[in-house]
């Protein structure tokens, strides 16, 4: 067996669960999905799907996220597709 390491996120309870009941009647694990997210990030170099965000931040649903997180967010989407554009090279 390969070596392994410990990941630990902190994921909203309600989250967890309902993903718990999709990943068992895909018999799969938490570990399992991970691992495949993992691995998928691995092969396409940066997330495996797009990320995007609103045209107008006002279209945001939940109020709670403030101005300073979405120009964190727009910034690692930035970075990472320029990571992916030099990886592909």
């Amino acid at each position: 067996m390969n070596k392994t390491t410990t990941v630990r996120a902190l994921i909203d309870p309600k989250r967890k669960k309902n993903v718990s009941r999709i990943l068992k009647r895909m018999g799969l694990n938490h570990s399992e999905a991970i691992n495949i997210f993992y691995s998928l990030i691995e092969e396409y170099k940066g997330f495996p799907f797009d990320l995007r965000l609103p045209e107008n931040e006002t279209e945001i649903v939940d109020k709670d996220i403030k101005s300073e997180l979405l120009i964190q967010i727009k910034e690692s989407v930035r970075k990472n597709r320029q990571l992916g554009e030099l990886l592909a090279k």
